[in-house]
């Protein structure tokens, strides 16, 4: 009888015990810790345990949660200043990697710029350099037509001149024969008349190119002649000596006149060349030079069209990797947060046994 009064005794202290120890616990009472420390705390109790080992074992698991709460805090912290160091890196490479694309995007488009000028200039030259080689045919080609020119007018002029001193020397001789009337004889009259033909055709030759004055002497000196092929009159044949005279002069100064204006074109039309070619050679060297920028900033363009690609990919998987990164903190930050609420939580529920423990420790 007296061993199952006992026995309810120690049934009843374990339920009053139980009790007590959920009413402490009741706002963690879904919470598995808290059962498990319920559990050890009753079952120590309902064996008769002792309460100070029982409080000494709470206060070890205390000490033992607190350290691995700040083992957690130190071990957040490090996490803390490494994404921390890893997150300015990250932007720091971001940061780089944009002003690369936007240096490479401003290069880029100073060069297209240039290119686009140059191309300009490149046509402008080019079309300048036909028209320069046009020129330069043309002035050879003036040139040319000149030195033809002057070559048959000069050749023209020496023509007349002999022809005149000619005529000059048979009117010399009819009058050297007698001032009287003078019976021709036939080489004498073919003569004239081969001399009168002589200065219709040189007549007709220089019309184009002797002045008008010594155009005028020729008409009387063929009459005369013309007069002097049936009989010779002195005073005809001194004013056709005069008149051939006074053309010789005339046809030298024309002569001398058309020498001079030759060498005045020359001299224009040669530096004429000599300007053009040095234009050419300034043309095609200004061109050499556009065509080399042109290949030099071409290949460039190629050049950065690659580096685009890769500072664009760049910043792309920078970006990205910083987006993971800080969800990775946002994660670790929510699962210390949880974790250090837990640990509070535990350490809690030790603390209200132990509060327990002292009270009953006291009674």
């Amino acid at each position: 009888m007296k061993h199952i009064l006992v026995l309810a005794l120690i049934a009843f202290t374990y339920a009053t015990t139980l009790t007590e120890i959920s009413e402490r616990l009741s706002q963690y009472g879904d919470h598995p810790f808290g059962k498990s420390m319920v559990n050890l705390v009753t079952v120590n109790m309902k064996t008769g345990g002792s309460l100070n080992e029982l409080k000494q074992l709470l206060q070890q698991i205390k000490d033992e949660l607190i350290a691995l709460t700040q083992l957690q805090d130190s071990e957040n912290g490090t996490f803390t200043r490494r994404s921390q160091v890893d997150l300015a890196k990250l932007q720091a490479t971001l940061e780089q990697a944009q002003a690369d694309l936007d240096n490479q995007r401003q290069e880029q488009s100073s060069l297209s710029n240039e290119l686009a000028t140059l191309q300009t200039r490149v046509k402008e030259d080019q079309a300048a350099l036909d028209r320069n080689s046009r020129g330069s045919g043309d002035a050879q080609s003036r040139l040319d037509a000149e030195n033809a020119d002057f070559a048959t007018k000069y050749s023209d002029y020496n023509d007349a001149i002999l022809a005149c001193k000619e005529a000059q020397r048979l009117l010399m001789n009819l009058r050297g024969e007698g001032a009287s009337l003078i019976q021709l004889t036939q080489d004498t009259k073919s003569n004239l008349i081969q001399t009168k033909e002589n200065f219709q055709k040189i007549k007709e030759i220089l019309e184009a190119h002797t002045k008008k004055s010594s155009l005028t002497l020729f008409q009387p000196i063929i009459e005369g002649l013309a007069e002097m092929t049936t009989k010779v009159n002195p005073e005809t044949l001194n004013n056709v000596l005069s008149l051939v005279a006074r053309l010789i002069t005339a046809l030298q100064e024309g002569q001398d006149q058309l020498e001079s204006n030759h060498k005045t074109q020359v001299e224009n039309l040669t530096r004429l060349g000599d300007d053009l070619r040095n234009e050419k050679q300034t043309l095609q060297v200004s061109l050499a030079t556009a065509n080399n920028r042109l290949k030099e900033i071409q290949s460039r363009l190629n050049e950065l069209d690659g580096l685009i690609n890769i500072s664009n990919a760049l910043v792309e998987v920078t970006q990205l990797n910083i987006q993971d990164a800080i969800k990775i903190n946002e994660l670790e930050d929510a699962e210390y947060s949880n974790q250090k609420v837990s640990r509070q939580t535990e350490i809690d529920i030790v603390d209200r046994l132990i509060e327990y423990i002292n009270q009953k420790l006291s009674e």
